[in-house]
């Protein structure tokens, strides 16, 4: 790595001064010519692992004159000891300078495709942004990774702007998904994998995207789109970011797969379960089973409210200001029975807790912030609840 530093820092330096016109015995290398320095945005198509469901980007720039060709790349460790970091939000992140060839063969590896978009770039400002990246690889790791403003995207986008001069990004047509609200472009982005939507959702909030711009709404799947529109606007007009037509480096070979077995299937079977269930306790008197399932769901519900509550109050990672799902998913119910269960009148918590739980499946049909399949797992704390408030209020009806 300190080689490939030193290699490329001599370069830049080269960059800078290469004369327009050739030398006795040297390649002729003009300023405005193909072989100078070509600057292009990568991106990387999504795989099934849900860290890269979204897809990558990097910047790729070549010099073929000096036959280099590199891809920068915003990397985190991968070091076992940093993944709590991750979820800390703290992993540490930094600028990668990856031969192209190596880059690309990873992606084979991995069954991505890969496209080519290539930046209309001066050749002044391609070598400013070769410099910045230059720059920026060579600091030790020093960024926090983070799903809305530490990523690839960002990377790009903030490479790009600082490399041009007296001049900036014209968003000229935002597709419409990048402007909504709530969730609702996480959902669209995310549509073709249905569990990693759930997943993104109930651990970003859906109410997260409500206070961010634009650009932080971006994924890799979504920038080119974007940026095809995009015009660079200074004092002496405006041109398009991006020249000429896409290319296709790799051929996707590895297609995230999409099960039958949805998030709102699965939920709507373990709700008609429950309801069952509890039926079964009330007309069959099937108290054991009943306890089981209420021991179940006390559990999921508790881990999930510890990891709703580190990701949401304690870390930065999605950078969500509330999650409204912490409302049914918590863990107070668990700590409130182990710590107050045996008190007398404690099942009246239950009767709270319950029209809590009804008060939030009812607002899920009159806001875009919640969906039906926490609607769902709502429901079946619901009925549990419910459930147990009416035995104890029964029991405590009876003549002592």
């Amino acid at each position: 790595m300190h080689n490939l530093r030193a290699i490329l820092l001599l370069t830049i330096s080269l960059l800078m001064i290469i004369p327009e016109a050739h030398s006795e015995g040297s390649k002729e290398v003009l300023s405005d010519s193909s072989n100078f320095v070509k600057a292009s945005l990568i991106v990387s198509t999504p795989t099934d692992i849900i860290y890269s469901s979204l897809g990558h980007c990097a910047i790729r720039m070549e010099c073929p004159s000096e036959q280099l060709d590199y891809c920068f790349s915003l990397e985190t460790n991968t070091q076992p000891g940093d993944y709590l970091k991750f979820f800390n939000g703290d992993a540490d992140a930094a600028v990668r300078a990856i031969p192209t060839e190596m880059y690309l063969a990873e992606c084979r590896k991995e069954g991505r495709g890969v496209d080519q978009y290539e930046f209309n770039l001066t050749w002044h400002e391609k070598q400013q942004l070769w410099k910045s990246l230059d720059e920026e690889m060579m600091k030790p790791p020093h960024l926090k990774f983070n799903f809305l403003n530490t990523n690839c995207v960002m990377m790009v986008i903030i490479m790009i702007q600082n490399a041009l001069i007296d001049e900036s990004i014209n968003y000229v047509e935002v597709p419409s998904y990048l402007t909504c609200d709530n969730g609702n472009g996480l959902r669209h982005l995310t549509r073709s994998t249905p569990w990693y939507q759930f997943i993104y959702i109930t651990l970003s909030g859906a109410i997260c995207d409500e206070y961010f711009s634009m650009e932080y709404r971006m994924t890799p799947i979504s920038l080119p789109e974007v940026f095809g529109k995009a015009q660079i606007k200074g004092s002496n007009g405006q041109r398009s970011l991006f020249k000429g037509t896409p290319v296709s480096l790799v051929r996707q070979t590895n297609f995230p797969s999409s099960s039958p077995f949805t998030p709102r299937l699965v939920f709507s079977i373990l709700l008609l379960l429950v309801i069952l269930i509890t039926w079964c306790e009330w007309k069959r008197g099937c108290k054991h089973t009943a306890r089981i399932t209420d021991t179940i769901l006390l559990a999921l519900e508790f881990i999930i409210g510890v990891l709703l509550c580190y990701t949401t109050l304690a870390t930065s990672l999605f950078a969500a200001h509330w999650n409204w799902y912490l409302i049914p998913c918590n863990p107070l119910p668990l700590l409130l029975l182990l710590l107050f269960g045996k008190h007398k009148n404690f099942y009246k918590i239950y009767l709270l807790y319950t029209i809590i739980l009804i008060a939030f499946i009812i607002a899920t049909p009159l806001s875009s912030q919640l969906d039906i399949e926490h609607q769902l797992i709502t429901a079946m704390f619901a009925t549990r609840t419910a459930s147990k408030y009416l035995k104890h209020k029964k029991i405590n009806a009876l003549p002592k």
